[in-house]
Order: structure tokens, then sequence, then C-alpha cells
């Protein structure tokens, strides 16, 4: 049952912005780096650093945090130590230490979502569609940063990023001070070995690769999607909008998902989430000229993202007991967005060059579906 002291506003605003600064990153740090003349191979290799951070850090993370007084503890001091990382972007002048601020902060950075989502969860007990309010309001961020960044980058060099997301690093730091934890504090420990031998159990496994090939498919989107366009002749504020319209669209899914849900099984959602995001990236590779087909492109982020990550909490919630759903949380995001990520972010910095755009796009539609693939395959039908 739901805590009765859910912090519904602290928590949202948390989210609000933690994706903001997602928001500066997703959107305007391929830029920023090309900004800072890094090539599109070394932009694919400073994109990867930030998933091969996610490999091991919140599990590391999620192991560590057994020695904070409480997860609350442990994102304050990772919040604190973010943005003290981050502060030396101003001196990384070379390829080297650009990626030694981006490994360095992503260390810190991944250690809190995992726990805010593992704590957001407990607070909102059984009614998961609090959690689907809550989070929505990270989309809300997400979007007006994304909108706002755009504007203000057609006046203003994209090299004043960082200001802003440094801006960004110490309001979360601040409301983290602002949170409760949970009434039931840490969960009782699971038995030792019990969280491997889950892993190691077919639907768990079947779950991770269908989330490492999503990641895939996103690596040229989340790495070139800026820079794609501004070949194209799109301007700063016509690519915050095309970014701010995927997530619009994710905004209202998140809302509506809760009544959604019930029309399939989860194992549908997923593969019909996956084959319209091969058709998203089919779009983007072919029709990038064609606004209508951009803008409808942009509207399958409801699935590519929304629909995904909503049956992802279910799947966690449900392959794995509560003791160990900070852990399978950090799994989540390590072996997904960290795993696929980083190799989504480095093969299409690796081929951009020779293969171009448009047929890296393509590859990123074969990853979608071999994922699709898996998940119709690998999921039971009966699992909710």
């Amino acid at each position: 049952m739901m805590s009765s002291a859910l912090p519904f506003k602290r928590l949202s605003f948390f989210y609000a912005l933690y994706f903001a600064l997602l928001g500066c990153i997703a959107p305007y740090w391929g830029l920023f780096l090309q900004n800072r003349s890094f090539n599109p191979e070394q932009i694919g290799q400073l994109m990867a650093c930030f998933g091969l951070v996610r490999i091991l850090a919140p599990n590391l993370w999620a192991y560590w945090s057994r020695y904070f007084r409480t997860p609350m503890q442990m994102v304050r001091w990772a919040g604190m130590l973010t943005m003290l990382c981050f502060s030396l972007i101003w001196w990384a002048d070379s390829f080297v230490s650009m990626a030694a601020v981006m490994i360095l902060y992503g260390f810190f950075w991944a250690a809190m979502l995992p726990q805010y989502e593992a704590m957001t969860l407990q607070h909102c007990g059984t009614q998961a569609d609090i959690y689907g309010r809550i989070r929505m309001w990270g989309s809300i961020g997400f979007v007006l940063v994304v909108l706002g960044a755009g504007y203000l980058f057609e006046w203003i060099s994209v090299g004043w990023l960082p200001l802003l997301m440094l801006s960004l690093m110490a309001l979360i730091g601040i409301n983290s001070l602002t949170l409760p934890e949970p009434a039931e504090g840490h969960p009782q420990p699971a038995p030792s070995g019990q969280f491997l031998n889950l892993l190691k159990s077919r639907p768990v496994q079947v779950f991770i690769l269908m989330n490492i090939l999503l990641q895939i498919s996103h690596g040229p989107y989340y790495t070139f999607f800026s820079i794609y366009l501004e070949n194209h002749g799109y301007k700063p504020a016509e690519i915050g909008l095309l970014w701010s319209l995927g997530v619009i669209a994710e905004v209202f899914l998140f809302w509506k998902f809760h009544r959604l849900v019930s029309f399939f099984s989860w194992r549908t959602w997923v593969v019909l989430s996956l084959l319209i995001t091969a058709v998203r990236w089919t779009l983007i590779g072919s029709l990038v000229d064609f606004w209508g087909w951009l803008l409808l492109a942009q509207l399958g982020h409801a699935f590519s993202f929304a629909a995904m990550h909503a049956v992802s909490m279910r799947y966690i919630q449900h392959l794995f007991p509560r003791p160990l759903q900070g852990r399978a949380q950090a799994m989540y995001s390590s072996v997904g967005f960290g795993i696929g990520g980083a190799l989504g972010a480095w093969l299409s910095g690796s081929l951009w060059l020779s293969l171009g755009g448009s047929q890296v796009f393509f590859l990123a539609t074969l990853a979608a579906l071999l994922g699709a693939f898996v998940a119709w395959k690998g999921l039971d039908e009966k699992e909710c």
C-alpha cells in the first residue's frame, strides 16, 4: 500500500531535474564535443564512456550502499561528487582529459537514478500508476530544458552548455537534502546467491538481452541525431523541438499507461514497441529532409522509451523479490544503458564516416528487429 507520507512533489522535482540534465546531454553534448573540435569517431568513443561507466557504476554503488547509513545518504554524496568532478570540464582540453572527466562525473551520476527508482517504487507500494505520474515529471523537465536550450543556442555558443549542466547538478544536490527515507528503510537482505541464481534464469536473460539490443539501436540516436540534423540544415531551435516532441509523446504514454497496459500482455507491449522503434530508425535514416516524417518518427519515442521503460519496471518487480529490486534496477541500468549504450555509441561512431548517417540508422533498425524477435521467442505470453 502507498505510504501516506509519499513525498510526491519532491520526488517529482528530482526526476524533473535529473532528466533536465539528461536533456542537456542527449541532444547537445555531441554538438558541444563537435564545438570542441572532436571528430565523429572521437565523439562516438567519448559517448561510449558514459555507457562503460554505467556497466560497473550502478552495480558497485548498489553493493556499496550497505556501507551507508541510508540510501539517501549515499545519493547525497554521489550528487556532491558529481558536481565536483564535472567542474573539471573547463580544464579538459584533450581527448584523454575529456574522457577522464566524463568517466569521473558519470561514475557518481550513475549512482543516483537506480537508488531513486527503488526508493520511489517503495514509496508507491502497489500503486504503480503513482510511479508513472512521478516519473512523468522527468519527461517534462527534459522537454523544458531541450526547448529552452535550443532557442538559447540560437543566440549563444553551445560552449556554454557545461554552465547550465552544473547549475542543474547543484539543484539536484539541494533537492536531495529535502527528501525523507521510505518508511520501511533498508529492505531485509536476500539469501546469499539468490540474485546470481535469478540472473541464470531464462526470463531474466531474455529481459537483459532485449534491453541491450534496444539500447544498441539507440546508439546513433543518442550520439549523433543532433549532429545528423544539423548537417541536414536544421537549426538548434528546430533540433530542440524535434527532441521535445519525442518526449512529449513519452509524457502522454507515461500518464496514461496504467490504463493502457491491460490492453495487451507485457510481451506484446515489448514486441510492439521494438517494431515501432525499428520503423522509427528507418524513417530517420531515409526521410531526414522531410519534416512531417521526422515528426512522425519522434512520436515513436512513446514506444521506444516510455512503453519499454514502464514494462521493464513491471518485469523487475515481477522477476525479483523486493530485497533484490535495488540491485535489479542497477543491473537494468548497467546492462541496458551501459553495455547496450556503450556498444551503440561506439559502433555508430566507428561507422559514421565510412557508411554515413543514413546507413548507420538502418543498422539500428536491424538491432531493434532482433530485439523484437528475442522478446517474441523468449518472453512468456502468460506473464501479465
